[in-house]
């Protein structure tokens, strides 16, 4: 009795073993060796969760399909580096066999010099042994709102060119006090 009691304990405790080989569930601690276990070419501790989690997700198909440049662009969007790579028979004028220009779309705030740096390894790392990277350019995004208002105005425009009974304003006349506004004589 003392015995099924001891054990019904430890197996209500709860191991995690299933989701240590899944980039979605596995505890972050664990990440670095499940990169390591996948081959992951380049590491970063520095990273944010959803980038470490990415580039081990798609660490096998990128070893499957590397040296592609869909390899290349599903290496650098997994680091959060949204890029449209341009091939030498797509440039206009067609440019020399086997090279490429690189667009990379960023916002203002996520550019800086070390991400540029790990964004060219990655680029060595995963692009075919005979293409060259010609150029590349970033493609700078922002978030702006665009607000529109309209106003209805409606009205009636009325001139006078001598008020009725009344004083001509063409300056030939002061305020002494002789008379109101309406023309009427106060003095006489």
């Amino acid at each position: 009795m003392n015995y099924e009691n001891t054990f019904s304990r430890i197996s209500s405790v709860e191991i995690k073993t299933r989701t240590f080989n899944d980039a979605e569930q596995a505890p972050v601690q664990v990440l670095p060796w499940l990169a390591w276990e996948k081959s992951v070419d380049i590491w970063d501790n520095n990273w944010t969760e959803e980038q470490k989690r990415n580039v081990v997700k798609t660490a096998l198909y990128n070893h499957s399909i590397k040296g592609t440049l869909g390899a290349l662009e599903l290496a650098l969007n997994s680091l959060g580096f949204p890029v449209v790579v341009q091939e030498w028979f797509n440039m206009v004028p067609v440019g020399k066999p086997y090279t490429f220009n690189l667009f990379i779309k960023t916002n203002q705030d996520s550019v800086s010099h070390l991400a540029l740096k790990e964004l060219f390894k990655i680029i060595r790392i995963y692009k075919n042994l005979r293409s060259h990277l010609i150029k590349s350019s970033l493609i700078l995004e922002s978030q702006a709102g665009i607000y529109t208002s309209a106003v209805a105005v409606s009205g009636q425009e009325v001139e006078f060119s001598k008020a009725a009974g009344g004083l001509h304003l063409d300056g030939s006349w002061s305020l002494d006090g002789s008379k109101k506004l309406n023309g009427v004589n106060l003095n006489g």
